[in-house]
């Protein structure tokens, strides 16, 4: 069974599993001169959505952090 830590621990390693993604697209955006408009937006588009799923990882994470110090407390 998971406690709230190994559960936490989880959501942290997705995030930082995102966050290695966001630094390949914004890379592929810095190294491509000859993206169209149209593929440029598409990124960019693709980074804010991954960052919005990088932020809400983190911040389930730090809520199961939290929960966990709680948890012991109530033990």
């Amino acid at each position: 069974m998971m406690d709230y830590l190994e559960w936490a621990d989880e959501y942290y390693l997705n995030a930082r599993r995102v966050q290695t993604v966001i630094e390949r697209k914004k890379q592929l955006l810095k190294e491509k001169k000859a993206l169209t408009a149209d593929q440029r937006k598409r990124l960019t588009d693709d980074i804010k959505q991954y960052r919005r799923i990088y932020h809400e990882l983190q911040d389930i994470g730090d809520l199961l952090t939290a929960r966990a110090g709680v948890a012991v407390r109530e033990t």
